[in-house]
């Protein structure tokens, strides 16, 4: 009789074991947006040609994007959250960093001085950005709607403005690859910005 309760206790502990390991999560993933490739070392401004210094931000993502879990459009009307896919910092966080790193890249080196804005600084001009849309079906494609507002010559005075609608195909499948095509978008969007902000620096420095 001892035995078979013996028996019967090491089979229930056992088994709570394995249902334990069994109803285990899974690890979440983490997942980054990536900025454009270094093109090398970045120019000296020359004696007497300060660089000009571009402020970006505010960034502004409409509401359904601040989320940890990666958003992707299920339907017209309707979005789903990945549960074990995620951002490594909040979305908002990684636009702003990645796109200060693509004006870095993208304006002539050593001519402009970009940094994430900050009201106190002393800016030559800025950049306002909203992103209104930045998402996608799980296989794709990625889409990015935006606007801007470009300041200079004075905290609130309008230099340039637009909008623009950007769409990228997933290379692959899965959430890596779903960053991979919003990190491409985004880059898109960094060169359009970037084909006006020389104009708008230049106007300011006259």
């Amino acid at each position: 009789m001892m035995l078979r309760s013996a028996a019967c206790c090491a089979l229930f502990v056992y088994a709570a074991i394995y249902c334990a390991a069994c109803g285990s999560t899974p690890p979440a993933r983490f997942y980054t947006l990536s900025s454009l490739a270094s093109s090398g070392g970045r120019g000296r401004p020359s004696v007497g040609q300060p660089s000009k210094v571009l402020g970006i931000g505010p960034v502004t993502l409409a509401g359904y994007l601040y989320h940890p879990g990666i958003t992707t459009r299920s339907g017209p009307n309707t979005v789903s959250r990945a549960e074990l896919d995620r951002w490594g910092s909040p979305l908002g966080d990684e636009v702003t960093r990645v796109f200060v790193e693509n004006m870095g890249e993208l304006l002539p080196h050593g001519r402009y001085v970009v940094l994430p804005w900050l009201e106190a600084s002393a800016l030559d001009c800025r950049v306002q950005l909203t992103i209104t849309r930045f998402d996608g079906p799980t296989e794709g494609p990625v889409v990015l709607n935006a606007s801007w507002v470009l300041f200079g010559g004075g905290p609130n005075t309008v230099r340039a403005s637009g909008e623009a609608s950007i769409t990228e195909p997933l290379r692959g499948s899965g959430y890596g690859a779903t960053a991979d095509a919003m990190s491409r978008a985004l880059a898109g969007l960094s060169r359009r910005i970037a084909m006006e902000i020389g104009t708008v620096a230049d106007a300011v420095g006259k």
